[in-house]
């Protein structure tokens, strides 16, 4: 009995610390998404500034 209870102790505490890095995974990702978004939207005003211009 006290093996399953450290199965399950193991279990849940490998748990845990799998979906924590699986979340710091996915908020890193989404940053760089957002920063790749900044980046095509000012190249974006840039043209139409020049567009503007000419």
């Amino acid at each position: 009995m006290t093996e399953f209870v450290w199965l399950l102790v193991g279990l849940l505490l490998g748990g845990c610390i799998a979906i924590g890095i699986l979340c710091c995974m996915q908020i890193n990702r989404i940053g760089r998404y957002e920063q790749e978004i900044r980046r095509l939207k000012n190249e974006l005003r840039q043209k139409e500034k020049t567009a503007c211009q000419d």
